[in-house]
């Protein structure tokens, strides 16, 4: 344990001269492993490739006050569902504390193993929120993007927002456009299934993100999950964004590090570390089944460039708990119609186009049939890689 003699510029020094080491390490990995990968499989370059394209979306027929009537923003709505989802993630977290501290190791490590699965969902707020329809009011929209932002650290929300709302929205699974998202593929074999319930420890993911935090580069673990230095796409998005967007990309890493670098100094010389595990360390360990479950309908097995968006973008059905946790976005083919709905208004929406929407299915019926589909649609995983996965830089 760090004495209260130890002063926290020394600690700054120690966890920026570990980082450094980090950084030469990650750096001599991703160089070899880049000049691996060129010899074998192309490299879609944004740069070189990207085209805009002009997509006339089709969507339900829907009147105009009918659409006003469903886009209506509460703040006391948005409250409910921000409220509602903290509440789930400071259940697992005093779970894990209560555990910790009357060392009931069992329960301590099923409390973790819930902690880290739940934490894991902060992606999809900070994703609802970007599209800024959370609450009616901005400053709180903002507030929260920015606590959000603070305790889901690895996913700089300004950083993803670009992404998101000026490409994937924009040209959803649309190639050479979409440099975010393709028509996913769905494998659930043994060794997948195995790695989602048990790959627990995310080391890799948190040494790059250390090493992006303490550099002020933008993180994105949460929809990149890629090295240390930013890859095409990320570099893409950067550089085509305006200054206003850059600068509050840029603004955000700087809170960011300072907020973390005295949040772990204040835990560490008050005594109350074991809060870095529960918070600072949340998003690199717990299963990865829930998040795949909700998230994987999305775009899985969908056609690329395609304007129908019932076409492109898959729903399923959640428990409620897990619709909270998801953010309401198992309604996706209606969340891309229309991004305007508060995520809360996407069910009773969905119910009123339900004649113009596809039928509904379980999730877990749902995911079973899409990854037995997904070998007729696209053949192997290999193949699929090769025609789509490049895109994503996979």
């Amino acid at each position: 344990m760090i004495g209260v003699s130890v002063s926290l510029h020394e600690i700054i020094y120690i966890v920026q001269l570990q980082t450094a080491l980090l950084i030469i390490d990650e750096k001599m990995k991703i160089e070899m492993w880049q000049e691996v990968r060129m010899e074998k499989t192309n490299v879609w370059n944004p740069f070189e490739e990207w085209r805009h394209v002009t997509v006339r979306w089709i969507k339900v027929d829907i009147s105009r006050e009918d659409l006003k009537r469903f886009n209506e923003r509460s703040n006391w709505k948005g409250l409910v569902q921000t409220i509602s989802f903290l509440t789930l993630i400071a259940l697992t977290a005093a779970l894990s504390y209560f555990a910790f501290l009357n060392q009931m190791w069992v329960l301590l490590a099923f409390g973790l193993y819930l902690h880290g699965m739940i934490y894991g969902h902060f992606g999809f707020g900070i994703h609802e929120l970007t599209h800024n329809t959370v609450f009616k009011s901005k400053w709180l929209n903002q507030s929260v993007i920015i606590l959000f932002g603070l305790l889901y650290w690895p996913y700089n929300p300004y950083f993803y927002k670009i992404s998101h709302m000026q490409y994937h929205h924009r040209y959803t699974l649309f190639q050479n456009s979409d440099g975010e998202d393709t028509a996913n593929y769905v494998d659930l074999g043994l060794k997948s299934v195995l790695l989602l319930f048990f790959g627990v420890f995310r080391f890799r993911q948190l040494v790059v993100s250390l090493a992006r935090l303490f550099t002020l580069k933008p993180t994105s673990k949460g929809w990149r999950q890629r090295g240390y230095r930013l890859d095409l796409w990320e570099q893409f998005v950067l550089e085509r964004a305006n200054d206003q967007d850059r600068k509050a990309v840029h603004q955000f890493a700087v809170i960011s590090l300072i907020f973390h670098v005295v949040f772990a100094a204040a835990a560490i010389l008050t005594g109350h570390w074991f809060l870095l595990i529960i918070i600072t360390l949340a998003p690199f360990y717990g299963p990865g089944f829930h998040t795949y479950l909700c998230g994987i309908h999305q775009h899985a097995n969908c056609r690329v460039n395609e304007p129908d968006y019932r076409i492109s973008c898959g729903d399923a059905l959640l428990d409620p708990i897990s619709s909270i946790l998801y953010w309401h976005m198992e309604y996706h083919i209606e969340h891309h119609m229309f991004a305007s709905i508060p995520c809360y208004n996407l069910k009773k929406f969905s119910r009123f186009a339900a004649d113009q929407l596809p039928p509904k299915e379980r999730a877990v019926p749902r995911l079973i049939k899409l990854a037995k589909q997904s070998p007729e649609v696209f053949g192997s995983y290999t193949q699929w890689r090769e025609k789509y996965g490049w895109f994503k830089g996979i």
